[in-house]
């Protein structure tokens, strides 16, 4: 039957060790970055649609505003309707409008010239935003509806009447209370700006009580003039695709244009299309940091083949040499080389977009993963067969150069070329590892040099920096390349050392190395590149995670922030369930240097127990600088602040002004967003500044929790705005895009792993196999199981050793390099928070035991097999071939 087989069949079927490492490394190449693409593109979409879903809707929303008249609102009303809705598509999206009179006095409140102030208002959809606690809701003449605060402060309820005066026209309107209403979510984005509408009462110049909530056609048909009206628009994002973000920001932009269009006096406020534009950097970011993996895997991927295609092409060189002497031409010998990589690869293309989706639900399984709610794929997409074809395609020319480069030699040169000991191999006689390892390190200077991971093509059109992926790719294998010339002169310094001690297997093993070096060359790169990789991986999580608690923990400020409420004092924090200390602050936005900045000011004496400041991000301690800023009365008041306000000599709160002192400047305020311009003082010495007309309350609590444990307090403080520091560090843990990044390298980690193993035994049982003489001579000279055994763990020693201390020293000094500015890059983190590089000792060295086990059993497995075998069989074997 195998006579009647084509040859490519018949040769490949008489190396089914060799050919099927070759299967299996391709399998493993096209399943892994099949995987590792369509994980990429799932989490992107995931995340997207999260933000999308979980976005403000101040970042979202288009407010359109402007004056009417009753003759002229509906056609504005019909002109701002139809532009929001040609802005937004097929997207849909929900449009109110709200119309306010000017203000009215409140007849029966007139005092001394300072009335109390009302407005008449009618808000389309109201009714389904409230409850009403009292009566119904008016339908005609001058019945009105009140919120409940306003009808608390104004002391009335349904069915009374008052009287109110325009203070424009002079002309009184008698109205009749309706209902009464109550917000089911006076916090509700929609309603900011609607201070009096919330509270029933707002306060400046004037003090104002309402609003007298009317239908609209009754308002409309009551205040022809001096009218405003405010129309919100509110899209529905949950089906847009990761795809249309940039086209659909386009289209918004021109939402003003589209309004101004029907309506010249209408003023549009859009913020939809840079909400839009910065998720679709952020997706392009976390594809781009995806990359990281695939081209990992693909350079480690390309090696193992590369050297099973070497061990494949040394082990028949001397048959292909023969083939040629008998007349095989060049032609032939390729398309059979061709015909035999293609005979393995092809498989692995259908089969590994299959594959895929299984390995990624295997994935999915680690609870961090599972933490997100991202569902694997269920099946592969175009792209995924795609992508396994041309993998497949690429592996299949890998396994093929290497037979065809060695057909050039005829018999005679092939049998000259077997007594010579190994030379270098030609990259590295051409110097070209030094040449690619001086550009690895332009990539990764240039890598950690940009400001952003994306890049500019022409026409404007952004798309991915491959320094982002390829810098740290091309920096593992020039670093391992570079290790390789390690090897011959470790190998000699060790056959001197072992030259004329006792112990047959170290000198034996020392002489073998040092003198065929480059049969070790190739799994010792294997091995440093599996094992940089790895590391490299569990740096990069463990960088992203505490990137995430970092960034949680200095937006919160303190364990817990509890807004402050009438009545609160220390005790109503520490007699709850873990708290373990309560410092009153107060928030506020002031002017420094002609911009808004923040300013917290905290009791200082009891500040450094609650307080969350990283030490990195101070010159000083956190002790020394709340030492600085505590008890200090008079002028001027001593702050710490941020950088960019260090030379700051006053600040305005409203209009107080206040001399400040800089006595510390931090990177970035806990307690505020990443980048914001902050100050930091204390609570007692600002309100001891003496400042006319200043008040200085306790807006916010920072709580400590015992033990970092905040589950019992944040329990208690349900019903209460509560910044809690565990629940910010599981939003940043739980979003899809950064656990996506971890399950990429968590597969990229198993994958080299994998590579690694498959590799490691591939060339230790080939060259097992081509020792097999050189062992059963030894095993006839009486030498023992474990003096081979020992034989081959020496010389296995060389290859293990260097490549696990090897890989992680590169790893780390690649990780040192490249992961800050990634996870950085990632996070969009620039605001001023740095990223600390977190290497995970334990972690790496569990790989690094973990790994020196399953090889050495490998060897003993090796050791065993050589020693069973009967030497004269084998010498006898020998002599027959």
């Amino acid at each position: 039957m195998r006579g009647r087989l084509p040859l490519v069949v018949r040769r490949a079927l008489a190396e089914p060790l060799l050919l099927a490492a070759a299967f299996g490394s391709i399998l493993l190449a096209t399943t892994a970055i099949s995987a590792l693409l369509l994980h990429a593109g799932s989490v992107t979409q995931a995340g997207v649609r999260r933000a999308l879903e979980t976005a403000p809707l101040a970042a979202t929303a288009t407010v359109v505003t402007s004056s009417v008249t009753a003759g002229d609102f509906a056609a504005a009303d019909r002109a701002v309707r139809a532009g929001i809705a040609h802005a937004h598509g097929e997207v849909p999206v929900r449009v109110t409008v709200r119309v306010e009179s000017a203000s009215y006095a409140l007849k029966e409140d007139d005092r001394g010239g300072q009335p109390v102030l009302t407005r008449f208002a009618a808000y389309e959809g109201l009714d389904g935003q409230a409850d009403l606690v009292s009566g119904r809701w008016p339908t005609e003449g001058t019945a009105v509806a009140l919120s409940e605060p306003a009808a608390r402060a104004m002391g009335v309820s349904t069915g009374d009447e008052f009287t109110v005066v325009g203070r424009l026209d002079g002309k009184s309107v008698r109205v009749r209370v309706a209902g009464v209403f109550r917000l089911r979510d006076p916090d509700d984005p929609r309603w900011r700006g609607e201070e009096l509408l919330r509270y029933g009462t707002q306060t400046g110049d004037f003090t104002s009580r309402g609003p007298l909530v009317m239908p609209a056609g009754a308002f409309l048909g009551r205040f022809a003039t001096g009218v405003s009206a405010r129309w919100l628009a509110e899209p529905d994002l949950r089906r847009l695709s990761s795809d249309r973000l940039r086209p659909f920001s386009a289209s918004v932009a021109a939402v003003s244009a589209d309004v101004r269009s029907g309506c010249p006096r209408c003023t549009v406020t859009e913020t939809l299309s840079g909400t839009l534009l910065r998720l679709d950097r952020g997706a392009l970011v976390a594809r781009s940091t995806m990359l990281v993996p695939v081209l990992q895997l693909l350079v480690l991927s390309a090696y193992a083949l590369a050297l099973t295609a070497r061990l494949l092409a040394e082990h028949r060189r001397m048959e292909t040499a023969l083939l040629r002497s008998r007349g095989g031409g060049s032609p032939r010998l390729a398309a059979t080389a061709a015909g035999e990589a293609l005979l393995i690869a092809l498989p692995c293309a259908p089969v590994a977009p299959f594959l895929a989706p299984v390995l990624l639900r295997l994935m999915s399984a680690f609870p961090w993963i599972e933490a997100t709610g991202v569902a694997p794929p269920r099946a592969p997409d175009g792209a995924t067969f795609a992508v396994a074809a041309a993998v497949a395609l690429a592996c299949a020319a890998m396994l093929a150069a290497p037979p065809l480069l060695a057909a050039r030699r005829t018999y005679v040169e092939e049998q000259a070329v077997l007594g010579r000991a190994d030379r270098p191999g030609l990259v590295q006689r051409a110097g070209a590892d030094v040449a690619l390892l001086v550009l690895a390190a332009l990539a990764v200077w240039r890598l950690r040099a940009q400001d952003a991971p994306e890049v500019t093509r022409l026409g404007g059109e952004l798309g991915l920096d491959p320094l982002v992926g390829a810098g740290p790719a091309l920096a593992l294998l020039c670093g391992g390349m570079a290790a390789l010339r390690l090897v011959p002169a470790v190998a000699r310094v060790a056959e001197r050392a072992t030259r004329r001690r006792p112990g047959f297997g170290p000198a034996v093993a020392a002489r073998q190395v040092s003198r065929r070096p480059a049969r070790y060359s190739g799994p010792a790169l294997l091995l440093t590149m599996a094992t940089a990789i790895g590391v490299l991986s569990l740096t990069t999580a463990a960088t992203w995670r505490g990137a995430q608690e970092d960034r949680a923990m200095h937006l919160a400020g303190a364990a817990l922030r509890v807004s402050a409420l009438p009545g609160d004092d220390a005790r109503t924090f520490t007699t709850l369930p873990g708290v373990a200390a309560a410092v009153p602050a107060h928030r506020a936005t002031v002017v420094a240097n002609g911009a808004d900045a923040t300013l917290i000011a905290a009791d200082a004496a009891h500040l450094g127990r609650v307080l969350l400041l990283r030490p990195d991000l101070s010159e000083l301690s956190p002790a020394t600088l709340i030492s600085r800023i505590a008890g200090s009365a008079g002028r001027p008041l001593p702050v710490v602040v941020t950088p960019g306000l260090a030379d700051t000599t006053r600040i305005t709160a409203g209009t107080v002004a206040i001399p400040i002192r800089v006595v510390g400047v931090v990177t970035a305020m806990p307690g505020t967003p990443e980048g914001t311009p902050a100050l930091l003082a204390d609570l007692a010495a600002l309100r001891g500044q003496g400042a006319q007309g200043a008040d200085w309350p306790v807006t916010e609590w920072w709580l400590a929790a015992d033990g970092n444990d905040t589950t019992p307090a944040a329990t208690a403080l349900a019903r209460r705005d509560v910044v809690d520091v565990a629940t910010l560090t599981a939003g940043h843990r739980d979003d899809p895009t950064a656990a996506g990044l971890q399950g990429a390298l968590l597969l990229g980690f198993a994958a080299a792993l994998a590579f690694a193993v498959l590799g490691f035994l591939v060339n230790a049982a080939v060259s097992a196999r081509e020792r097999r003489g050189e062992f059963a001579v030894l095993g006839a000279l009486g030498v023992s199981f474990r003096q081979t055994l020992g034989l081959l763990a020496a010389e296995q020693s060389f290859v293990v050793g260097l490549s696990l201390a090897g890989g992680v020293a590169l790893a780390v000094a690649v990780s040192a390099a490249v992961v800050p500015p990634m996870v950085t890059a990632g996070y969009a983190t620039g605001g001023g928070l740095p990223v600390l590089l977190h290497v995970p000792w334990l972690q790496v060295a569990a790989l690094a035991v973990a790994v020196l086990a399953v090889l050495l059993v490998i060897v003993a497995g090796l050791a065993r097999s050589l020693h069973r075998r009967e030497p004269a069989a084998v010498l006898r074997s020998g002599e027959a071939s």
